[in-house]
């Protein structure tokens, strides 16, 4: 009886193995079947000893970045994630299987390991795909799916459009400690190079990892950090924002030089100042509204607006200088600031055209005598003008200091104060010109110094 059940096993053995020898495809489904039929729940780690701690491997290659977005602080990226480790239950001896190398298993129904993304900032969490693994006869299950990961990233402005950006990606178990699993980054030499795919904003100078452990109050877990660090390409900046702010800010200065006369000074200063406060809103658009991290070029921004502002004010002030009332004259202390002496061509008009001719000899002979006579100290008695000089009197009565005044034209020395006051506000305006371009070249180039360090 016991030779007969033997040779039954024996036949069915060899039944079987002839089987699977002639059908891989039905060996693959019975070994599928076997393994997934006796895994159990998925939920407790796949140990035969319970003291056993699993090694999970992890990897992340970048591959385009979508968008980093500035303003929000975020970062979108497409990448290929690995994670390889040691599965106990998915093991199988190659020899009752032959030329069954490997098993694609759905890792709906296996265990997987809960890695989580720690700075990801999407609603619907991480977005994996559904990819099935690679199971090994040695039990090494190998996870490889595309990932779109939206995360946090801080962003620092200061050499903005020359910036460098550094986004940190934490990748750990959020159940695990690290006795029970271990996180380790895979050694990959490929480089980045051969999945990143250029964009036209950002290029990807390299993505640094590196294995660290966090010491929380539940315990002790392994984290890995990915940083991605991305250049931003600045030439569509330079040549569609800075560019243009620089030769606007020129064109502030030129608003001192335009000839008061021409009555365009207040319009051209308000053009180049809503131009200038146009770029410097679309600049704002790009970067966060930070006050930790401002970017240099807004101490270049900030002077030139407020030279637009003062090219506007200087030419209201200006035009009413220029055009003051000509028999009005000018004030001493304004005289004073802005060191203009009377002209001494001035030509006192007489009101009435049959005038003493003595008069208008006696008044166009001195116009020291003139002007001293309207400005030295005199005395009015009755109506009447008593100084140092005497005028002639004519049959109708005598001259006045009102009389006087509104014979003398003052118009040249009004034009020559706003001259004299549109020039140093020119002189301020391009010593603020220079001094902001070459305080902004400095602190980029030391910024860039010390990053470089």
């Amino acid at each position: 009886m016991l030779i007969t059940c033997w040779i039954l096993w024996y036949l069915v053995t060899m039944f079987m193995v002839a089987i699977q020898a002639t059908n891989p495809k039905g060996l693959h489904s019975i070994l599928t079947k076997e393994l997934l039929s006796d895994y159990g729940p998925t939920s407790p780690r796949p140990v035969s000893d319970v003291n056993k701690r699993i090694n999970v491997e992890i990897n992340l290659a970048v591959v385009r970045v979508i968008e980093l977005n500035e303003r929000h602080q975020t970062l979108q990226q497409s990448a290929f994630l690995d994670m390889h480790w040691h599965d106990d239950y998915l093991t199988w001896n190659t020899s009752a299987y032959p030329d069954v190398n490997v098993l694609i298993l759905p890792t709906d129904q296996i265990w997987r390991p809960d890695i989580h993304l720690f700075e990801n900032v999407d609603r619907n969490f991480e977005s994996f795909k559904d990819v099935s693994a690679w199971v090994y006869p040695d039990g090494t299950v190998i996870w490889a799916t595309p990932v779109i990961l939206y995360t946090a990233c801080r962003i620092d402005a200061r050499l903005f459009p020359f910036d460098t950006q550094h986004c940190t990606l934490r990748f750990g178990s959020w159940s695990y400690d690290i006795n029970q699993l271990n996180l380790t980054p895979i050694n990959r030499t490929d480089g980045i190079a051969n999945f990143f795919i250029e964009n036209g904003v950002w290029h990807l100078e390299d993505v640094i990892v590196e294995s660290v452990v966090n010491v929380y109050p539940e315990g002790i877990f392994p984290e890995v950090v990915y940083t991605v660090v991305l250049h931003r390409r600045p030439l569509f900046h330079v040549l569609s924002f800075i560019l243009p702010c620089v030769l606007l800010s020129f064109l502030n200065l030129l608003a001192f030089i335009l000839p008061t006369a021409s009555g365009e000074k207040v319009s051209l200063g308000i053009t180049n100042l809503l131009a200038l406060v146009l770029f410097q809103q679309l600049i704002g658009d790009f970067l966060p509204p930070s006050s930790s991290d401002m970017p240099i070029i807004s101490y270049y921004f900030t002077p030139m607006i407020l030279i637009g502002c003062l090219s506007i004010v200087s030419g209201v002030l200006v035009a009413a200088l220029y055009h003051q009332d000509k028999t009005k004259p000018v004030p001493q202390w304004l005289l004073d600031l802005t060191r203009v002496h009377p002209l001494t061509n001035a030509t006192l008009q007489l009101l009435e055209p049959n005038g003493n001719d003595e008069v208008k000899k006696s008044a166009n002979s001195s116009e020291a005598g003139v002007r001293a006579g309207v400005r030295k100290n005199s005395s009015v008695s009755n109506g009447h003008c008593v100084s140092a000089i005497a005028y002639p009197v004519q049959e109708r009565g005598v001259f006045t200091d009102d009389h006087l005044r509104s014979r003398i034209d003052y118009s040249s020395d009004w034009r020559k104060v706003a001259a004299v006051i549109d020039k140093l506000i020119l002189m301020f305006g391009i010593m603020l010109t220079v001094s902001a371009i070459i305080i902004t070249v400095v602190l980029f180039i030391t910024s860039e110094e010390m990053n470089g360090i």
